[in-house]
């Protein structure tokens, strides 16, 4: 059952899909309690009649409590509570019919109940999904955040692939001019240039502040530097920020990794190392690490 793996992030599909294992175990043992009242109800076991009460309470209980879907709960605690009912009506006996009404008041209850937790669990795992694709989301520019940057490059280590740095160059002194609201809507402009600039299927990121990367899974040397360059052309066009005309560059530095199973931190450290040759060597560049 679902609830087994909530430590991880599941959608509605997923765990209807853990729920079917759950689901035809349920069955079968709803279907041996039902047939375990029958035969108890038959011999006019008297003793027995604790027993089958138990199990079926038991039973209806854990399925209310358990289960995503109501037509499954409704159904597991029907044939259990449903068999109970009969089998005490036919007895003859006052009393036996007497809780025989309360059990099937109570079976109402449970429909009740069911419906309530299943609203319930369907609206954790939904915001839970909401917030885990939020939080690889960059809340200022709408591309990836950090933690999927991170989660991203963890899967392109496994091959080749090549990772730029991007660093943009004069942003400081747009911010300190115009003020943070027009630095911020320079980083979302910049942004959405930049996503314009990358191939897909490659993850482009803003790691903080003015400083973004882009992803290239399967990218060699020559691929790298033509987005590079793009991105060089394409920041560096002038922006309209709060009805003020900037300007601001970027510069970028290269890793490519030509086999797999390597160590993101060592590719970022290379990456930075090309990145700060780049700014060092006059800005609006890219610059290739050397130990690529």
């Amino acid at each position: 059952m679902f609830h087994a793996r909530q430590n991880k992030s599941l959608t509605l599909t997923q765990a209807h899909r853990w729920e079917d294992a759950y689901a035809w175990a349920a069955f079968a043992f709803t279907g041996g309690i039902a047939a375990l009242t029958m035969r108890i109800f038959q011999a006019g076991y008297v003793d027995g009649y604790i027993l089958a009460v138990g199990l079926t309470m038991a039973l209806t209980a854990g399925s209310s409590a358990r289960t995503m879907r109501f037509w499954i709960c409704a159904t597991l605690s029907t044939a259990a509570l449903g068999t109970l009912v009969i089998c005490m009506m036919l007895t003859g006996d006052l009393l036996l019919q007497s809780m025989a009404v309360l059990l099937a008041l109570y079976l109402y209850s449970v429909f009740e109940s069911s419906a309530h937790i299943v609203r319930q669990i369907e609206a954790v795992l939904i915001a839970e999904r909401e917030l885990d694709i939020a939080a690889r989301l960059d809340a200022l520019t709408g591309i990836a955040s950090r933690r999927a940057f991170d989660e991203s490059l963890a899967t392109a280590c496994r091959g080749p692939f090549a990772l730029l740095m991007l660093d943009l160059d004069g942003f400081k002194a747009v911010n300190d001019r115009y003020g943070h609201a027009a630095g911020d809507e320079l980083r979302r402009q910049v942004a959405a240039r930049l996503a314009s600039t990358v191939r897909s299927g490659d993850t482009l990121a803003r790691l903080g502040g003015d400083e973004f990367a882009v992803i290239m899974p399967g990218a060699d040397a020559a691929a790298a530097e033509v987005v590079a360059e793009r991105a060089v052309l394409t920041v560096g066009l002038p922006y309209t920020v709060l009805g003020a005309l900037v300007t601001v560059g970027t510069s970028v530095g290269i890793e490519i990794v030509r086999k797999g199973a390597v160590e993101g931190d060592r590719v970022k450290a290379a990456a930075d190392e090309a990145l700060y040759a780049a700014k060092r060597s006059g800005k609006g560049k890219a610059v290739i690490s050397r130990a690529a």
